[in-house]
């Protein structure tokens, strides 16, 4: 799973995706620059625009959620 986040994270032009957790929680990525793997792939860190931050096991991470195109609303 590592490896299609980082595809994803290197993918241009880049497209928002949310982590999922095995216990439900979403980690949303907005950008390349709010995640990143460490050179094993054991682990992923998503980083908050409060400069906070999670670590991720790779093994909790249960699926990758990619955001749709947005719809231009109809008036």
């Amino acid at each position: 799973m590592t490896g299609d986040i980082r595809q994803l994270l290197q993918a241009g032009p880049f497209e928002p995706f949310s982590i999922v957790t095995s216990s439900g929680v979403r980690y949303r990525v907005p950008s390349p620059d709010h995640a990143s793997t460490n050179p094993r792939g054991s682990r992923v860190v998503v980083w908050f625009d409060d400069d906070s931050s999670v670590t991720l096991s790779a093994l909790h991470i249960a699926a990758i959620e990619k955001q749709g195109p947005k719809k231009a609303k109809r008036s």
